[in-house]
Formats: structure tokens, sequence, C-alpha cells
């Protein structure tokens, strides 16, 4: 079309340039005529392009033309319904995108790469009280709890992150999209906290409850075995005083996981040396031990900040239960030092963990074979409570385990815990 276009444009000037060549050859002045030919095409010419200039700036019918002028004011027509075709599209699949997060019961907060708002819901509007001309400003200007903006300044958006906000208890789970944007989804958790809080009282009320009984029926079974009784009668104490330790060992991890979920992460921490901790919980465990040896690899002392007694409960557990699963042989704790902080690993010559059941092992009362705890005993509670210390330390336990070669327990503390 457009060569078409071109010819004709070409064989227009071509009649001009000659029609005034002739005439100017006629009367003796082909020179002339040729010129006035010339200039008499280019004035047509700017006439065009004066023509396709104004009507590019008004509505109406295109020109017609059969030259360049016509294919050029075709052309433009073309463009500019694609652009409008394809703008209307945009708009509606912002129209479209708009009416989604608006119909979402969850907050939706949309950011650029240097955490301004670029829009949000009215989820958001509410739950962060948020106002129409928020847009543009910076996000932990608006939302300045502590613990939200350390969050969304570490740029680690791995985990939700739960806090209080006015006296409501919302869930913020940043991603990150597009180039270099970020959308924050926020859930109000108010209810679901209320009934994990009532759960959690519960369990310590009761465990609390049944600790006085409990001292009572030991008590009694301690003084009743002290006597001299028939064997029969022996061995029924023996049974009852061993399912009441039992039961006791249950109320008192209860309690303990109870405080655990109930602390704050954002208390203030001790200083303390995690190596000598180590060799603590092993001096303890001599007596528990039997057989088994317990083994610390290293005696450089490496400080951290955290919370003392909870770092023993995990260590304590882990080591209890690589000794009650390693079949009396040796238990390994090795602690390891780098720049992205202190590693402690406790390792135990078992018979391993079947990769089925690895993903579950730290839920509560979560037993990998039932008939082999009735022989070793134990809560079923001793992992969860690990998990719980650990992430007030923000460390993860990992485990590893290779069936008929034993199971490591690992985590590691983060380098800005260490001292």
């Amino acid at each position: 079309m457009y060569q078409d276009a071109l010819q004709r444009e070409l064989f227009r000037v071509g009649v001009i340039v000659l029609a005034g060549f002739a005439a100017g050859w006629s009367v003796g002045y082909s020179l002339y005529g040729l010129l006035i030919g010339l200039a008499t095409s280019q004035i047509l010419s700017i006439r065009q392009a004066s023509t396709i200039f104004k009507w590019s700036y008004r509505q109406g019918p295109a020109p017609q033309d059969s030259g360049l002028i016509g294919y050029s004011a075709d052309r433009i027509i073309r463009r500019e319904k694609t652009l409008k075709d394809r703008l209307l599209n945009q708009a509606k699949m912002l129209q479209r995108y708009n009416q989604g997060i608006e119909a979402l019961k969850d907050g939706v907060v949309v950011l650029d790469s240097a955490g301004h708002i670029t829009t949000f819901n009215s989820a958001a509007t509410r739950m962060l009280y948020l106002r129409k001309d928020d847009s543009g400003q910076h996000l932990t200007h608006l939302i300045r709890v502590p613990q939200f903006v350390r969050y969304f300044r570490s740029n680690d958006f791995g985990e939700p992150l739960q806090f209080d906000l006015r006296n409501v208890s919302l869930q913020v789970q940043i991603t990150e999209f597009g180039i270099d944007q970020k959308i924050m989804l926020v859930r109000d958790v108010t209810e679901r906290k209320r009934v994990e809080t009532m759960r959690q009282d519960f369990i310590a009320d009761v465990s609390h409850e049944l600790r006085t009984p409990l001292t009572v029926i030991n008590g009694y079974l301690e003084m009743l075995s002290d006597m001299d009784t028939p064997a029969p009668l022996a061995k029924a104490l023996s049974q009852m005083d061993s399912q009441a330790n039992r039961m006791t060992n249950l109320v008192n991890d209860l309690i303990q996981l109870s405080k655990l979920e109930s602390a704050s992460r954002e208390r203030d921490g001790v200083v303390f040396d995690l190596t000598g901790l180590c060799h603590q919980v092993a001096g303890e465990m001599k007596g528990y031990s039997g057989d088994a040896e317990v083994r610390i690899n290293t005696d450089r002392s490496l400080i951290i900040d955290g919370f003392k007694e909870e770092m023993h409960s995990a260590l304590t557990n882990l080591v209890t239960n690589a000794i009650k699963y390693g079949d009396g042989k040796q238990v390994d704790i090795s602690i390891t030092s780098s720049d992205r902080g202190i590693e402690v690993a406790v390792k135990d010559q078992g018979p391993g963990i079947p990769p089925e059941h690895l993903s579950r092992i730290t839920e509560r009362f979560y037993r990998v074979d039932e008939s082999r705890e009735s022989t070793v005993g134990g809560s079923g509670l001793g992992l969860a409570i690990v998990k719980h210390a650990l992430e007030h330390h923000d460390a993860e336990l990992r485990i590893e385990s290779t069936l008929g070669q034993g199971s490591t327990f690992s985590f590691l503390i983060p380098v800005f815990r260490v001292k």
C-alpha cells in the first residue's frame, strides 16, 4: 500500500514538473518552466502537510487523497484506533483488578520499590486506618508499630508478622512481584488470637490444677512403695508410680509449652555463654544417660543474647531425645561459629526417622512409633517445646535423618544475636 501511494505521489509530482517544463519550453524558457513546476509541486506538498496537520488537531473525516497524504491519514487513523483499543482494554483490566482487590475481605496494599503506597482496598483502609490521600506516603510513616517497622526494613518476608494495632490483632504478609514492587496482605486475626489465648489459658489452668492431686498421688505411692508389700501389689504400685510420673511430666511439659506460646518475642533477653550452657546440659544428663556418652566438640566460649531458660529447655529436650532414641550409644553436640551465626547440632546414633515423619515430628503429641514410646516414655511435647524456644531466638529447627545411621537436630542462632 505504501509503494502504491508513493508511486502515485511521484507520478503527480512528475506530471506537474513536466507540465511546467513543457509550458516554459513552448515560450522559449524551459528552465524557468522547470523551476515553476518544481515550486508548484513544493507548494502543493506544503499545502498537503498543512491539511493533515490541521486535521490531526480537530475531529472530522480524514482528508481524501490517493497519494502519501491519504496514506498518512489512513495510518494515523489506524494507529489511533489501535491505541484507543489498547487503552480501553487496559482500563477494563485495571477496573477488574480494582474490583478484585476491593472484593477481598483481606486488606491489600500495593507498594513501589521504595515502600510508598500505590493503591489499597477498603479492607486495608479499615484495618490500617488509611485515608484516600495516603497514596504516595511511605508505609512506615503510617504504621509506626516498632515491630512492623523492623519487619519491613529487614526485607525478610519469608514468614508473616503478627502485631497489634489499636487493640486489633493483624497478620501481614509481604510478597514481591513485578519490577521492584511489593504487595502486602493484611488479615484481622483478633478472633483467632482470642480463641488461641483461651486454649492456652485452659491448658495452663488445667495443668496447674492437676499438679496438686498428682503431687498427693505421687507422695502416697512413694510411701506405699517403701512398705513391705506382696509381690502382686508391689508390681501394681510400680506401674502406678510409672504412670503417675508420666502424667506429672506431661503436665510440666504442657505448662512449659503454654508459657513459651504466650511469651512475647519483644521482651528483653540476657547475654549468656551458649557453650557453657551446652556443658551444663551434658553434665545434667550424666545420671539419665546410662551407658550413653554425651560429648561436646568445642570448649570455645560463644556468647549470645537470648533467653537462657528457654534455650536450656530446648537443649535438654534435644539431648534427652538423642539419649532415649539413640539406643544407649554416643551423643555428639557440635557448636560451630560462622559469618551467619552460631550453629548447634545434636547427633545420635539411633535407628533414624522415616522420611514421611520428618515434616510432622515437631507437632504436639506426634509419635513416630507408638509401641516404642511405651518403653522410652515421654510426653510427645519435647520437640514442640524446642520449636517454640528456638523461634524466640529467631532460629529454626532442622532435622536430618538416615535410617540405620541416626539423626541430627540442628539450629542456627543468627549473627545479630551473637555477642
